[in-house]
């Protein structure tokens, strides 16, 4: 017979991305929602590859969409333009403000969206740990009212909990990360653009020794470039100013 003590002493299981977005699908689904998109500012590239973009649901059928690049683009401003103002907006209120910047790929990304059955958005900006932040917009059917105050409200604490959580569930800092000292010495000179030639030189090791140092902290930030390395090292600590 299992110890109901040994049992409460266990220590609790982070909960992993998929089930988080599956919970907010829930609480989006709960409350009329037909569709999320959830975008980060772009500057944390390094946080990128293990975000989706977008949830898009059909009955009962869930999918990720692939975002065209030039539509990408466009949305990111807009994106980039609610963090900015800082407070959840209806998109049916400013699309004619989106609309006159970019007339024709508002009319694209607008008529693809409908196809999908997705009519309006409410968007919140959030802003969660290690200094990232996005927007989680919301699909709807029809057009978004503001007389919705418990949908609204239900939505803005649910995407703040969610970008919170997806944020520690993948976001690292200097804690998160153990290099060591000849890894570090590498970042180090990564982060201060030394090419592989010329950190050979100053460390006295080989270029193929630099190579398999800089897969090792690729590996270990969880990146896959050296560009991306020296952002996420300089952010995270681990590369200290000059």
């Amino acid at each position: 017979m299992s110890d109901p003590s040994a049992a409460r002493s266990q220590p609790k299981r982070k909960e992993g991305a998929i089930s988080l977005t599956r919970r907010l699908l829930t609480e989006a689904r709960s409350n009329g929602a037909v569709s999320i998109i959830y975008y980060y500012a772009h500057r944390f590239s390094d946080f990128g590859s293990t975000l989706p973009y977008l949830h898009f649901e059909t009955g009962k059928v869930t999918a990720r969409q692939e975002v065209p690049a030039h539509h990408a683009e466009v949305m990111a401003r807009c994106h980039d333009y609610i963090i900015d103002m800082g407070k959840p907006i209806i998109l049916s209120e400013v699309l004619p403000i989106f609309a006159r910047a970019e007339p024709e790929l508002t009319d694209e990304i607008m008529t693809k969206a409908n196809k999908l059955g997705v009519y309006d958005q409410y968007m919140i900006p959030v802003f969660g740990p290690y200094d990232i932040d996005g927007v989680i917009a919301f699909g709807f059917e029809k057009k978004f009212s503001r007389e919705n105050r418990d949908t609204m409200r239900a939505l803005e604490a649910a995407a703040a909990a969610y970008h919170n959580r997806i944020v520690r569930h993948f976001g690292k800092h200097e804690a998160d990360v153990e290099l060591s000292a000849r890894e570090n010495e590498v970042l180090t000179w990564i982060a201060r653009g030394k090419t592989k030639s010329e950190i050979s030189t100053i460390l006295s090791i080989s270029a193929a020794s630099v190579d398999t140092y800089a897969r090792r902290i690729y590996e270990k930030m969880g990146v896959n470039d050296r560009v991306t390395a020296a952002v996420a090292g300089v952010t995270r600590g681990l590369v200290k100013p000059t």
